[in-house]
């Protein structure tokens, strides 16, 4: 599947966010071009489970996200229900 962009709100901010299909069910996630994390379906299928970019692969050939402080409105950090609304709007796009 190739890469596609969704708009989530995540903590009452809007964030376009870059999608890069991985191998089943996981997801890297970029925002404004840098890679911010990724997320996974759990095993049962019914949640999802994000991975910081700062657990991932350092050999990734993807540029790591950086805040800006003076192009970026805020900062994105995977963390508490994120992955599950990242989640939900990835399904929402494959139209499940």
């Amino acid at each position: 599947m190739d890469p596609f962009n969704i708009i989530v709100s995540l903590d009452g901010q809007k964030f376009d966010l870059n999608i890069h299909p991985q191998e089943a069910e996981v997801f890297k996630i970029l925002y404004h071009g840098g890679l911010v994390g990724e997320i996974t379906r759990t095993n049962d299928g019914l949640d999802w489970r994000a991975v910081s970019v700062k657990d991932l692969d350092p050999d990734l050939e993807m540029p790591m996200y950086e805040y800006d402080g003076s192009i970026d409105d805020v900062r994105i950090i995977l963390e508490g229900d994120h992955a599950q609304q990242i989640g939900r709007a990835i399904e929402a796009y494959q139209g499940r």
